[in-house]
């Protein structure tokens, strides 16, 4: 079979491209990409803030209107009539309100007031079906209401922030003060639509109490399905939360990126923003990158013609000059000297001879270095796997937790750095509370199960990095607190208490009705002679934290 021909034209025009294209687009896609999630991840960190601090300037600015009408409540207090004057004053210090009305114990309104400080027109109204009134009625407590409109009111949508009357213990009445939802979120919503984003307010009943322009609803809609799915991705203001990506929430269609946040007053907030803000962005630098693309292209083109030109003179220049050897002519040195050093090897047979040389030399050394690197590879392999099964020999499998032979060499290594260094060292030894009940009752597959959520709570509670929690055996924990002091190891056994509490872990042989643990708290003191006083006292604070009645933390 005939050798296939190859060109030298095509092979360079492949080698500018592997060279040159190529780089300049891989690398153009690289940052076009990086460029992208930086944007991403610093959208993500602005919708965050932006919501939770939003979700608390509302909470704080109802909080603020309900503690003025909860004060003028126990000033008047005393008094056996509320007169029209302190309303009044009331709508001149929180200008926010729209009006003020004194209800009586039967859900009668007895005064109202508007913003202008009139009087309203005596008209019999009976609140007592609101909700605002019957839970200061029936629990003698200030309440912040959802969104709601009355005609006999007037047209805007209110929040009601009311204070029962209270003399000597008995329901006399409520103040109730007005607010425009208008109020409420106008400020916050004004600034975040100058950053393209678009705020969403939603009541206790997944009623729109405030929708942003560009938003699907308006006040007093029911979100429906939607209300009801960011209710519940919703987190408190002081947890990082958690980004998604949604659709059918702007009155256009398009993809968006919310985040909800659980209010205090158990309203929620949610912060839209386009998914548009990002693309928009990303167009002016995927023209750059077809121009710089372009470029390159043309470059290349002409880099190629000039090298075709070149290579045409001098190789017909070769040709010629090997014609007139053949013939008995001899190679011009003059003319040889302005061949491109690319040719001259042709007419140099040692050059040649050393070029191979040189080729193989160099295709030994990547040789070698291949086989460095396998060798390397594999050495970092090995080392990996040796790590990992030092690290599951120490390892409870089911809680994560450090084992038993875990728990004895950390102890020892803690114990020495205490004697070397006097770092204090504290100790909680938990036991969980009616565990072998837990397990006869719901089974040991649910009790594997607790002991996994019990581990999380835990370790949730501890606070520094270098709080090392172990699992000796059975629902016996130990955590070692290293540089902590007595006060400290209380206050953490006192978190982990609660932590495990709030996890909420259904019991129903225990007396709570559910999952609680002992805390026995020991720190090193130094007339001991080893970790084992240590533990030891940790285990006698146990017992009586157990003896006073369980769920609770001893020293």
């Amino acid at each position: 079979m005939a050798a296939s021909k190859w060109s030298l034209r095509k092979r360079l025009a492949l080698g500018l491209v592997l060279t040159a294209l190529l780089p300049v687009l891989l690398f153009s896609v690289a940052m076009l990409w990086s460029q992208w999630q930086r944007d991403s991840n610093d959208l993500m960190l602005r919708l965050d803030a932006n919501a939770r601090l939003s979700a608390s300037l509302i909470d704080d600015f109802l909080e603020s209107q309900q503690a003025g009408v909860r004060l003028l409540a126990d000033q008047v207090a005393d008094d056996q009539v509320v007169s029209g004057e302190e309303l009044s004053r009331l709508l001149k210090i929180y200008p926010s309100m729209l009006r003020a009305l004194h209800v009586d114990a039967h859900g009668r309104v007895v005064i109202m007031r508007d913003t202008r400080l009139r009087e309203q027109p005596q008209v019999v109204v009976d609140v007592s079906a609101e909700d605002w009134f019957k839970v200061n009625h029936n629990q003698f407590r200030a309440y912040i209401s959802d969104a709601y409109q009355r005609p006999i009111y007037g047209s805007e949508v209110v929040v009601a922030v009311s204070a029962p009357l209270l003399r000597q213990d008995r329901f006399e009445g409520v103040l109730q003060a007005a607010i425009p939802v208008e109020s409420i979120a106008r400020l916050s919503a004004e600034s975040l639509a100058r950053r393209n984003f678009e705020l969403l307010l939603l009541d206790r009943s997944n009623r729109v109490v405030y929708a942003g322009a560009g938003l699907r609803w308006k006040s007093l809609d029911d979100a429906g399905r939607q209300g009801m799915a960011l209710r519940e991705m919703a987190l408190a203001a002081d947890h990082s939360g958690r980004v998604e990506l949604r659709r059918d929430l702007l009155r256009e269609p398009g993809d968006t990126y919310v985040e909800a946040v659980a209010m205090r007053n158990q309203w929620t907030l949610a912060l839209v923003a386009p998914r548009e803000i990002l693309l928009a962005p990303l167009r002016p630098r995927l023209l750059l990158l077809f121009a710089l693309l372009a470029v390159t292209l043309l470059g290349m083109v002409w880099a190629l013609w000039l090298q075709r030109q070149m290579l045409r003179h001098n190789i017909g220049y070769l040709l010629a000059s090997l014609h007139g050897y053949a013939l008995g002519g001899k190679l011009d040195s003059a003319l040889r000297s302005r061949l491109p050093e690319e040719l001259q090897p042709l007419a140099d047979g040692i050059g040649e001879l050393g070029g191979r040389m040189n080729n193989a030399f160099e295709e030994l050394n990547q040789v070698l270095g291949e086989r460095e690197a396998v060798i390397e590879e594999r050495t970092e392999s090995l080392r990996q796997a040796v790590q990992k099964l030092e690290l599951i020999s120490r390892t409870d499998a089911m809680t994560g937790c450090l084992n038993y032979r875990g728990f004895v060499e950390e102890g020892e290594r803690l114990w020495q750095q205490f004697k070397i260094s006097g770092t204090p060292l504290a100790v909680l030894a938990l036991d969980i509370d009616f565990f072998k009940s837990y397990n006869d009752h719901y089974g040991h597959l649910a009790g594997d199960s607790a002991l996994r959520r019990f581990a999380g709570a835990v370790r949730s509670a501890l606070l520094h990095a270098d709080d090392v929690l172990a699992r000796p055996g059975g629902e016996e924990f130990t955590v070692f607190l290293p540089g902590s002091t007595i006060e400290q190891a209380l206050q953490v056994g006192e978190r982990v208490r609660l932590r495990v509490f709030d996890a909420d872990i259904a019991h129903a042989k225990a007396p709570s009705g559910r999952l609680t643990v002992s805390v026995g708290v020991a720190v090193c003191q130094t007339g001991d002679r080893d970790i084992e006083a240590l533990l030891h006292r940790a285990d006698a604070a146990l017992y009586r934290a157990k003896a006073a009645g369980r769920n609770g933390v001893s020293a």
